[in-house]
């Protein structure tokens, strides 16, 4: 079974810790050699110096003189009696361990063991009465020392050598030394460890706090498949920091909010305005609704609103982020719903047309049932009376006034399907008498929605009104060519539209009508009980006129009342909307 994977926090802190030993080791070590070098250097400096200065005094070297030149068999008494006050009361006062002074045979003339005094000295003194000074660590009849060894020149030519002074310092206060010194470097050595662990463990907790827990195998799993995630997304993501920076972005919510192409941001900084592209040169314009929108969200569940970019309706959602309990940021997807929004509004027209062809067939089959009925009684002069009458008059009745006056037959589609949920809903369709479109529809999703949706709005502004109570309302459309222009007026019996309200309820989510309180009459009609007429319920109108824009075409509220039905008139014109007929056929 294989073991489990430590945090990275504690890896981190095992691996601060072995580093803080190792360069505390190597520091103590380097420390610990210097500190030794430089207590033996001083000691054999201190021997040095003091061998020295007792080689100069002019009592012994008048006394090591006397005794070279004499070379008696014992030393006199006298004499050793003098040098040894002199080699005591240096002893006592630079604290060495002792001061030999010898003739120029090395016969000691001074030893601080009295019954040494008369014999050659231990250890060679041929350097020092060859007149060199020599510095070493010899054992000797007073153990293992740092002696120092300076030669005596004589009083009266100081030229000849006439012995030597030997100065010693036992190893045992060397050691003292350097062990006084390791200990004080050992001490700081566990101190620096001792504050080097609690900041490496302080470091990992932080660390562990930052990064949620999360290694650096997981931050690079999470990395590709975040990268992977972003890439494979339809929508547009934006990623924000508690503070409300944007923090990462996806090519797509550059491509819906207008910035210029570019790679995946994955990390950086930003602000809740503006924030750089992964690559440095694009910005991304972040509008305020959305960095309202994460301001707003809640700790639990979405907060989500259309909201208007350009050309684009986009559906934004805000969601917070937490992890272990701790809020992360957030995150707000985008999604283009313009071109969903234009497909339900032509789904609609298509449902309406659907439904005003299985009307007619079921008032056709009415028909064919009475025809089919007179020739089974015999009476065929009633049946052909009956055939002809619907020759004359046509096979059906359309539910929309003079709508001969319409050639082209996807606009009479339009109508016919619109003018049967009209009916439906009480209200009478007709077609303007002043009213002449030549040519074909070359744009039929443009006017399926644009012209659909003021007529719908136009029925609903209808139902609502109280300017003709009782009539049922009345709802005419003026359709006008230009050449390739299509220019539209759609006018209704409601109350009309304030002043006020000529743009605002062009704005995307602004409604007139509280379509919770209101009856329906088919698809999408509604009586209204708002403070409006009933146009504007939030999107329609707003789609309309960006769909109109695309094409470089207009949606426009015409001031004023109509003198006739009183109600508000909303013009369209779609430059591109018509072809020549002619071409149409040829092709």
């Amino acid at each position: 079974m294989p073991r489990p994977r430590q945090s990275f926090s504690r890896r981190v802190l095992i691996s601060q810790l072995a580093l803080v030993v190792v360069i505390l080791a190597l520091v103590t070590g380097v420390f610990a050699w210097m500190g030794a070098r430089t207590v033996t250097e001083v000691t054999e400096t201190e021997a040095l110096s003091t061998a020295r200065t007792l080689a100069i005094d002019p009592d012994v070297r008048a006394a090591a003189t006397q005794a070279s030149a004499e070379h008696a068999s014992a030393p006199d008494e006298q004499l050793v009696k003098s040098m040894l006050k002199i080699t005591d009361d240096l002893r006592d006062r630079t604290g060495i361990s002792f001061a030999v002074i010898t003739d120029d045979r090395g016969i000691r003339l001074t030893h601080p063991d009295r019954t040494k005094i008369g014999h050659k000295v231990s250890t060679s003194p041929d350097e020092a009465l060859a007149g060199r000074e020599n510095v070493s660590h010899e054992s000797g009849t007073l153990g293992e020392t740092v002696r120092a060894k300076v030669p005596i020149y004589s009083s009266e030519d100081s030229k000849t050598v006439v012995g030597e002074v030997s100065v010693g310092i036992y190893a045992s206060v060397l050691d003292a030394d350097v062990r006084r010194e390791m200990l004080l470097l050992g001490t700081v050595a566990v101190l620096a460890l001792a504050l080097g662990g609690v900041v490496s463990y302080l470091l990992g907790r932080r660390l562990r706090r930052e990064t949620l827990g999360v290694g650096p195998e997981e931050l690079a799993e999470m990395a590709r498949d975040q990268a992977a995630v972003l890439r494979g997304l339809d929508d547009g993501v934006l990623g924000f920091g508690n503070d409300g920076a944007l923090t990462l972005s996806n090519l797509n919510a550059k491509e819906l909010l207008g910035a210029a192409s570019g790679e995946d941001r994955v990390a950086g900084t930003g602000r809740a305005a503006s924030a750089r592209g992964f690559e440095g040169d694009d910005e991304i314009d972040v509008p305020e609704e959305i960095a309202a929108m994460m301001a707003e969200a809640p700790a639990e569940g979405a907060l989500r609103r259309r909201i208007t970019v350009g050309e684009r309706i986009l559906l934004a959602t805000a969601v917070r982020v937490q992890r272990d309990g701790v809020s992360v940021g957030g995150v707000v997807t985008l999604r283009d719903e313009t071109q969903m929004l234009a497909m339900a509004r032509q789904l609609e027209s298509v449902t309406a047309m659907a439904r005003a062809l299985r009307t007619q067939r079921h008032e056709f089959a009415n028909r064919l049932h009475t025809v089919l009925g007179l020739v089974d009684t015999g009476a065929t002069d009633e049946a052909h009376t009956y055939l002809s009458s619907l020759l004359g008059t046509g096979p059906i009745t359309t539910p929309v006034e003079d709508i001969d006056l319409i050639s082209d037959p996807y606009l009479r589609a339009v109508l016919e399907a619109k003018g049967t949920t009209a009916a439906e809903a009480g209200v009478t369709l007709a077609v303007s008498p002043d009213s002449l479109a030549v040519g074909t529809v070359r744009d039929p999703e443009a006017v399926t929605l644009i012209l659909g949706n003021l007529i719908d709005n136009a029925v609903r502004a209808a139902v609502a009104g109280h300017r003709f109570p009782g009539s049922g309302g009345r709802v005419e459309v003026q359709l006008l060519s230009a050449g390739a222009e299509l220019h539209a007026v759609v006018t209704d019996t409601g109350d009309g539209v304030e002043k006020d309200l000529s743009e605002t309820i062009f704005d995307e989510g602004f409604s007139t009508v509280e379509a919770a309180s209101a009856p329906d009459f088919g698809i999408g009609l509604t009586t209204g009980t708002g403070t409006g007429d009933a146009h504007g319920l939030g999107i329609g109108l707003a789609l309309s006129r960006r769909v109109a824009e695309r094409g470089d075409g207009r949606v426009w509220l015409i001031d004023g009342h109509d003198p006739d039905l009183g109600g508000a008139s909303f013009g369209m014109v779609l430059p591109e909307a018509l072809g020549d007929t002619a071409d149409d056929s040829s092709q």
